[in-house]
């Protein structure tokens, strides 16, 4: 196989033509605007053959909320090879050279977009996020009262709106359940991305945001991207204003990062459609630095963790857990995860059961992990249980 290398800005344009192809995408300005900067932002694998390239894949850097702790996430994207390179293992070396410079970097974390999730899971990826879709007809849309009128409301692109939002977005709850920590340039890169959002920025003040709502007009529909209030006052505001909009639309549409479904905030809950959608997976790049630093929600007495990764070998093995008032012990004891253990799971039923997609009990249920009971309970009561979020695509 021929070797791979990290691309640099001289690639760009050659990069840019394999993803044109491969995704059947059409070049435009637009697209090369942010193509661009999410190249630049990305570390950038390639396999050439002779001196073309044939396979190529990003790998973004960002750090994520984990309910208070913050870990360092790469984002993998543009996995792609022209079809006639395909199905000689491009995809496996770029993903072993990737996982190799994530752990050398310190990263805990890895998410993605699947276009296949059986394709994926190869890599130890799993299904972790969710989405929750509604869909309501304009003639069934609420009629919002507001407890007072206080503040100023403003209708703004994207890009303009940044300065004010980030904020509400960074301390909202709905971003700490394994969300981006989003950089300046990540905004950024939404806005060029994006340049049909727009943004209903509430100011209670009428300075400081308290809640925003990013939206589009895509034909007879009104899809909103995403939501973020502080307190009742602001949910209203934004409820107004997104029903404001009635007479404009056929339809509106809100794909939310929350995918539990709160069809009961109408008060007929028939006339509004929710499904809950996959979305994204995640896997656990680097498990002792992930379980180090992880918000436990009470003790764990000591047990043993039996680990299947077949792709990271310094995840797999035996592993002794402990938490107790002096923090968190957790060290190999075996590199062999067929030894004995009070739990034995691979790394993508750990990575489910740690962001807290699913518990513990319910997997030994359905047969995806054994364990004894008692050592199942003992950790289950202990890990996060709120559905992870994720409100970014990459």
């Amino acid at each position: 196989m021929s070797e791979i290398h990290t691309l640099t800005a001289k690639n760009l344009d050659e990069f840019y033509q394999l993803y044109l192809y491969a995704f059947n995408n059409q070049d435009s300005e637009e697209r090369r605007a942010f193509f661009n900067d999410r190249y630049e932002h990305s570390k950038v694998y390639g396999l050439l053959n002779g001196d073309k390239l044939s396979s190529g894949m990003l790998s973004i850097p960002f750090k994520v909320n984990f309910h208070g702790v913050t870990y360092k996430m790469n984002g993998i994207g543009d996995v792609m090879s022209y079809p006639e390179f395909g199905g000689h293992g491009a995809i496996t070396a770029l993903m072993r050279q990737a996982f190799a410079d994530m752990r050398s970097d310190d990263v805990a974390l890895s998410y993605l977009a699947p276009f296949s999730y059986e394709f994926y899971r190869r890599f130890g990826y799993e299904e972790v996020f969710d989405r929750a879709v509604y869909k309501i007809k304009n003639t069934d849309l609420p009629r919002v009262k507001l407890s007072e009128e206080r503040g100023q409301f403003l209708r703004l692109p994207l890009e303009d709106a940044i300065s004010l939002i980030d904020e509400v977005y960074e301390n909202n709850a709905q971003s700490r359940n394994g969300g981006l920590k989003r950089e300046n340039w990540w905004w950024h890169y939404l806005g060029l991305k994006h340049p049909r959002w727009q943004v209903g920025v509430y100011l209670e003040d009428g300075q400081n945001a308290s809640g925003y709502v990013i939206y589009e007009a895509a034909g007879n529909t009104f899809k909103i991207q995403e939501i973020m209030y502080t307190n009742q006052l602001s949910y209203q505001y934004l409820q107004r204003f997104i029903c404001q909009h009635e007479s404009m639309f056929e339809e509106f549409e809100y794909s939310s990062g929350d995918p539990k479904g709160f069809p009961d905030v109408m008060a007929n809950p028939y006339v509004v459609n929710v499904k809950i959608m996959p979305y994204m997976m995640a896997r656990i790049i680097n498990l002792q630095k992930f379980v180090d630093t992880y918000p436990f929600i009470q003790k764990v007495k000591s047990l043993r963790l039996g680990v299947k990764d077949e792709l990271i070998p310094q995840n797999n093995g035996i592993w002794r857990l402990k938490v107790n008032v002096n923090g968190t012990s957790f060290e190999k004891i075996s590199e062999n995860e067929r030894n004995l253990a009070d739990i034995h799971l691979d790394i993508q039923n750990l990575t489910k059961v740690f962001m807290g997609y699913r518990q513990l009990i319910h997997l030994k249920q359905v047969g995806k992990i054994t364990g004894n009971i008692e050592s199942i309970q003992n950790l289950g009561l202990a890990l996060q249980s709120e559905s992870p979020m994720l409100w970014d695509y990459f």
